[in-house]
């Protein structure tokens, strides 16, 4: 089982924001990361530039036909009709 929770740490205790369906006495790993409240534009862009800049240089890319295309199932619309 896996969820991912929103809390809120306070006097020691994490506490969910929203009602959570969990079992009782029963122990779980958490990972914990700290939310970004707001984020700028230029914070935002940064953020991707880093993801970017870690991305396998041998992962494949979309090209601009694909990239245009409405739906990647067009081609078997068209021979459908």
């Amino acid at each position: 089982m896996s969820e991912n929770l929103q809390v809120v740490y306070k006097n020691g205790i994490f506490r969910p924001l929203e009602s959570i369906e969990l079992p009782e006495d029963k122990y779980f790993n958490i990972d914990v990361h700290e939310m970004v409240e707001k984020t700028d534009n230029k914070t935002k862009l940064e953020i991707f530039n880093k993801w970017m800049a870690n991305l396998d240089p041998n992962t494949p890319t979309l090209t601009d036909e694909q990239m245009s295309r409405e739906s990647i199932y067009e081609d078997q619309r068209k021979r459908q009709l």
